[in-house]
This record gives C-alpha cells, structure tokens and sequence, in this order.
C-alpha cells in the first residue's frame, strides 16, 4: 500500500511504489514526507533512491505548495568548485548569452537613436506618441508573451527556441526595412521582432541561473551584460550607417548581424533541466518498458495523457495534466509582487532609453552626440549589470535591487532634471542612471530563481517580464503623450511621470524584502 502525497501537484510522470525496500534500510514517515514509498521518475534517480530525496521535479511545481527545502536544489551548480567534467561549460553559455542579449536588448534600447531617425526625416508629419508606439510594441511584444515563450523554450528546449528566434528577429528587420507606413513598422520592427527577442531573450536570461549557484548573480550579470555592451556598440553603428546608406539598408545590416551572431550562439547552448519535449519522450519509452511489471500497482486510464498514478490506503487518483501556460506560481505572494513592482518600474524604466536623443538635441546637442551619450548609458548599464550582480551575492538579491532602483528614481528627478543645456551633467546622469537601471534587469531573474527554482525559470521569469511588458505598455507611450502637450520643449512632466513610477516600485520592493525577512539590514 502506498500513501498520498498531500499539498504536491506531481507533474507527469511514472510513480512506482516500491514494497521490496529494506524496511532497516529505509527512514522513517518522521524523516521524510514521501515515506515509506519510493519515487522512481527515472533509472538516474533509482541509482540514488537510498537517499530518499524529493527529485527535482517535484520541486517545481511553484513556492506555494513545495515539500519543506524544496528550493534548495542545486547545491552541485557551482561550477567553480564542482569537479563534474560539464561544470566548466556554464562559462562557455554564459559567454553565448552574452552576445545574444547584446543583440536583442541593444537593439530595444537604442530605439531612441530609430525614433530620432523617423521624426526628423522619413515619418516626420507622425507625432512622438505616434512613433514611440513601435519601440513600445517592440518591447511589450518580448516580455507580454513571455509566459507563452517561456513554456515554449521548457517544452522544445532552450536551444531550439532561441535558433527560432534569431530567425524570427532577422526576417522582420528586413521586412521592416520595406515598410512605407509607421502600421507597417509597428507589426515587423515592434510586434514580430518582439516575438523573435522573446524566443531568444528568456533561454539567455534563465540558462546561467541553471549552472551557477554561489555565483548566481555574478553569471546572471555577466549574460544580462551583453544588452548594455550590444547597446554602447549598436547606437553609433547605428546612426553612421543611416548616415551612409539609409535607414532601409541599416535594418538590412542589422538583421544580419542577428542571424551571424544570435543563431551561432544559440547553438551552443545547453540546459540542465530536462525539456518538456524530452522528458514526455522519456516518460513514454520508461512507460513501454514497465508497462508488463505495473499490472496490480499501476492502473492506467488514459496513455495519451500519460499521468502520474498516486496510491493511497482508500482511493486512487490521477494527476491532472500540466497546463499550457501555468500560473499557478502567483499564488505565492512574493512572487505576486515581484511582478507588481516589475510593472511599476518598467513604467519609467525605457524613457531615458526613449527620449533621452531628442532631449539633447533640443538643448543643444547634435544628433552624434545624442547618439553617443546613448551609447554612454548602455555602456554604463554593462559596467552595473556585472558589479552590481556580483554585489548581489553577497548584499542580498531583494537588497541590491532595491538600492538600484531608488538610485535610479533619484538620477531622473535629480541630476536629469537639473541637466539643462550642460552636456556634463548629461554625462554624468547618462552614468549614474546606466549603472544603476542596468543592474535591475540582471537582478530580477535571480530573484525570480530563489523564490521558485530553477526548473522552470524561463516559464517563472516570462510571468515576470509580462509584468514588464504591462508597464512598458503604459509608461513609454504616457512619456511620449506628455511630450506632444509641449511639442516636444517641456521635459519636466516626462521626467516626473518616470520618477514617481519608479519610487512606487522602490516601496514595493521593501514590502517585498520584508515579507522575506523582518530584519531591516538582513541579507535577502
């Protein structure tokens, strides 16, 4: 007879209850919750059944109903002090996530140089509001769909969805590039090129959480790195080829770069997390195989949704099958706010990105210099994203990020709004502000990773980024509508709006930090 486990949602998969243990060997229903019976998902984990631990999938199933210490998982991660002979490739994929976040993210965040580019020559009768919609569908096209492309990549697998997306990306930048009408660039530069990013950006954002550990912070840092460097680099490029073949033929230029770079990088990813699509394939060979052995233990009723069989003294139930898109980790309220405050940061998080080109050239500056202090603040935001990770392990995830975005919030209401006509002053915020905003989108995914595992992270930090997504949605175009009351001369009101956001998300990630720990100066 077997027991029921209470409160765990067992995902699909062949439980086997084992009455031919060693009663001598095995611990007692005090030591384990799972006891007596044994899990046996798979031969790798009978070879470790004696120790009798909760297997990683059952991990996975979201904070709010996981076994005490089901978080703590991944203590062989580190691939600094691991003797495991596939340790040391966690560098080779944090090298290959670097460069696709340095096209993707580069490319979002120098759409100001694009939006300049559009107002001044080839959609000048098109209002700010109107053009500020394609970098914001850009953006909300990425991170809306992030939970949907986030079960992609867990399903097909990390390396096939981000070899897709580089194609996508590639093919709508060069649609983009035929485009007569702004409608036409809000579906290829925004909306297509947005679902391609997503496919890519999420892999690269989750995979160095799978094979770092003590470093997390560090290695997520180092990938996330790539957008600031991708954006430092592409902005200049940018702005001489519009200057030297067009804007059509530097779309065309840049969609090849996607396909040299982010598809090359894909290819050498690898997951250490079984996909969705592999395991349903393992799942149904072991299925074959134990098929003969299961008859009075297993009772299937439907081979098609392969559930899992949960024996009890009484009854016997079946699992339900895994849903398409599962939310069910926002059931855990930490995990609720960090998406809640994900949305009010986002609110101000891409206007400097934005309007920040426009703003120098309004006082004062050229278009090159707006371009490069553009490249400025991506190149700072590569400078942070790595420091400030690496703070992060040891200041706390909750508390890094928490002093990221309150510096942030000060630089706009301060040092930006003080700028004026003086370039050093714009210099300076170009820093503080790069710095300090670019270590948020490196410490997020981290703490999405310690308050719900690793074993599904890009499905976790899709949910996260659709927050994003939401408050992109809102913030860039209200930026762009408070700019059009003025004709575009009065920055004051945009600058306001992206500070007050940005402040709201501070708060909230207090609450967050202590709802994890009551200790005002505890490590979170």
């Amino acid at each position: 007879m077997g027991v029921q486990y209470e409160g765990i949602n067992v995902p699909d998969t062949t439980i086997v209850i084992d009455t031919s243990q060693d009663k001598a060997a095995a611990p007692s229903q005090a030591d384990t919750p799972l006891a007596p019976a044994m899990i046996r998902p798979s031969k790798d984990f009978e070879a470790q059944s004696t120790e009798k631990k909760i297997p990683e999938d059952l991990q996975s199933v979201g904070p709010h109903n996981s076994p005490p210490n089901a978080h703590d998982h991944s203590k062989h991660l580190d691939g600094l002090n691991d003797v495991d002979n596939e340790q040391p490739y966690g560098w080779v994929v944090v090298a290959a996530a670097f460069f696709v976040q340095a096209m993707i993210v580069g490319q979002i965040n120098g759409f100001g140089v694009y939006e300049d580019r559009y107002k001044t020559h080839e959609y000048s009768t098109s209002t700010t509001f109107e053009l500020s919609w394609i970098g914001t569908l850009n953006v909300v096209g990425m991170n809306l769909i992030g939970p949907i492309t986030g079960q992609v990549a867990d399903y097909l697998g990390y390396r096939l969805s981000s070899f897709i997306g580089g194609i996508v990306m590639c093919l709508s930048l060069i649609a983009a590039s035929f485009s007569t009408k702004v409608w036409h660039l809000y579906i290829c530069q925004g909306i297509l090129y947005g679902l391609g990013g997503s496919l890519a950006f999420f892999p690269s954002l989750s995979l160095p959480s799978q094979w770092f550990k003590r470093r997390r912070g560090l290695a997520t840092g180092i990938a996330v790195a790539g957008g600031g460097f991708g954006g430092l680099v592409i902005s200049p490029v940018t702005t001489v080829l519009f200057d030297k073949v067009g804007y059509r033929w530097t779309l065309r230029i840049i969609a090849f770069l996607h396909l040299a770079i982010v598809v090359p990088a894909a290819l050498v990813f690898r997951a250490r997390v079984e996909s969705g699509r592999h395991r349903a394939k393992r799942l149904k060979r072991e299925q074959l195989d134990r098929e003969a052995k299961m008859t009075d233990q297993v009772q299937q009723e439907d081979e098609d949704r392969q559930s899992v069989l949960v024996s009890n003294d009484s009854q016997t139930t079946l699992a339900p099958k895994k849903k398409i898109i599962d939310f069910s980790m926002l059931k855990d309220k930490r995990f609720a706010l960090l998406v809640i405050l994900s949305f009010f940061v986002a609110n101000g998080y891409f206007n400097p990105y934005y309007y920040f080109p426009a703003y120098v050239q309004k006082h004062g500056g050229t278009v090159s210099t707006g371009s490069l202090l553009i490249g400025i603040l991506n190149g700072s935001s590569a400078v942070g994203r790595v420091t400030m990770g690496l703070a992060s392990d040891y200041m706390g995830d909750v508390n890094t990020l928490f002093i990221s975005t309150v510096l942030s919030s000060i630089s706009v209401l301060v040092i930006w709004m003080l700028a004026g006509t003086s370039i050093p002053v714009m210099v300076v915020f170009c820093l503080i502000y790069g710095f300090f905003s670019g270590s948020y989108i490196a410490i997020v995914p981290t703490v999405a990773a310690n308050l719900c595992g690793i074993s599904r992270l890009a499905s976790v930090t899709g949910i996260v980024y659709g927050g994003i997504a939401a408050g992109t949605l809102i913030g860039s175009p209200v930026g762009g509508a408070l700019l059009d009351l003025s004709q575009g001369v009065d920055y004051k009101p945009m600058l306001f709006w992206t500070g007050f956001v940005m402040v709201v998300g501070s708060m909230l990630i207090m609450l967050l930090k202590l709802k994890l720990s009551r200790k005002l100066f505890a490590r979170v």
